[in-house]
């Protein structure tokens, strides 16, 4: 498993990534949300410009798009590209695309059966990403970029870092949450006592988004290596408290002084290329 695509051959060599900074911060600085919390933040929005820059793929599909800056960012850094952007509730965009394609449909549901070799897909939708893994490989799309891949000690998912770790992960909510999970399990049964022709996958599979457990069998995590070429932690801008991969600057750049809030925000931004 290559563990890096910016190595000192790559068209992006971590000096030339440090270069790009200035033609990033001009894109960037117009950026139509100026508050983008809980969303896409400086250390991800330049490790996502990056590997577009680097991959240059013809489709991009984001699967979770939240109020669209990523949607934004996307489009200013490959004005030629195709765009798909997929969010169950897309009642949230502040910004909203005239070129993009649009659907609440989850990604594992859609016809990809003429997509484009060189398409790249975007997940930041917070779904256990071993099931995102194997439903891009079905779709036979190799690029991917995971926005959260958290470490064992974070997140609300099951990340593919978490498992290189042998962390099983363990959702923990509200009793609110869970009694809503419940009514939701119960209309379910309901439907399937007295509707004939109900079928309950779709509203099973909520269910398991709502509850996100996983677990896995010892040497699982060797299956899903096989299947990887190229693992890349994106290393932040600068250095942060948490242990992450050698930072981009040894101090805060001039450039990056009025981010100093967005600087802190950094969840190992992760590309894999597949076999």
């Amino acid at each position: 498993m290559k563990e890096s695509i910016y190595n000192t051959d790559s068209k992006f060599s971590y000096k030339k990534i440090n270069i790009e900074l200035n033609n990033f911060l001009k894109i960037y600085n117009n950026r139509p949300i100026k508050n983008n919390v809980g969303g896409c933040q400086i250390n991800h929005a330049f490790a996502l410009y990056c590997i577009l820059k680097k991959i240059k793929p013809k489709l991009v599909i984001e699967s979770g798009v939240y109020k669209g800056q990523t949607t934004w960012l996307i489009e200013k850094t490959l004005p030629k590209a195709k765009l798909i952007c997929i969010d169950i509730d897309l009642s949230q965009r502040k910004y909203i695309s005239k070129k993009a394609q649009y659907s609440n449909i989850d990604f594992k549901f859609h016809d990809f059966s003429k997509i484009p070799v060189n398409t790249l897909v975007f997940f930041d939708d917070h779904i256990n990403h071993l099931n995102r893994l194997k439903e891009a490989n079905f779709f036979g799309i190799k690029n991917i970029i995971l926005e959260d891949n958290y470490n064992y000690k974070s997140g609300d998912f099951q990340t593919i870092k978490q498992l290189f770790e042998n962390h099983k992960f363990i959702h923990s909510e509200s009793y609110f949450s869970y009694l809503k999970t419940l009514f939701i399990f119960l209309i379910v049964i309901i439907k399937k006592n007295i509707l004939n022709k109900y079928n309950a996958y779709e509203d099973i599979d909520k269910i398991n988004n709502r509850i996100r457990d996983y677990s896995f069998h010892k040497g699982y995590s060797n299956n899903i290596k096989k299947k990887i070429s190229v693992y890349f932690e994106f290393p932040p801008l600068i250095k942060l408290k948490m242990k992450t991969k050698k930072p981009l600057f040894k101090k805060i750049h001039v450039n990056l002084n009025k981010f100093l809030n967005e600087l802190k925000f950094y969840n190992y931004i992760t590309f894999i290329k597949l076999k």
